[in-house]
């Protein structure tokens, strides 16, 4: 986990998906090949979902990701899930 900030990563079809949570604004994002397509804060500390629409094959695909406490062996980073449409994508802790 970064000071302020973590940030994960992962790959859908050929296109870059990341979450980032800044822990100062208490907000974060998602970014799909580079551009932040969403962002917002939560109410409460680590947690919160957000969704977003991006294109993928030239359709327009739901993009939900999830932030949660990553339990007691999980570390304080927590925990992202990221779905491309009905697709779990393997998110990456990056930084």
């Amino acid at each position: 986990m970064g000071i302020l900030s973590t940030r994960w990563e992962g790959e859908h079809q050929g296109h870059r998906v990341a979450v980032v949570r800044n822990e100062l604004t208490k907000g974060f994002a998602i970014e799909w090949d580079g551009e932040v397509i969403a962002e917002r804060s939560w109410s409460w500390i680590g947690h919160g979902k957000l969704t977003a629409t991006a294109e993928l094959g030239g359709e327009p695909v739901e993009i939900r990701s999830a932030l949660g406490w990553g339990g007691a062996w999980g570390g304080l980073a927590g925990k992202c899930t990221v779905h491309v449409g009905d697709a779990e994508v393997p998110m990456t802790r990056a930084k």
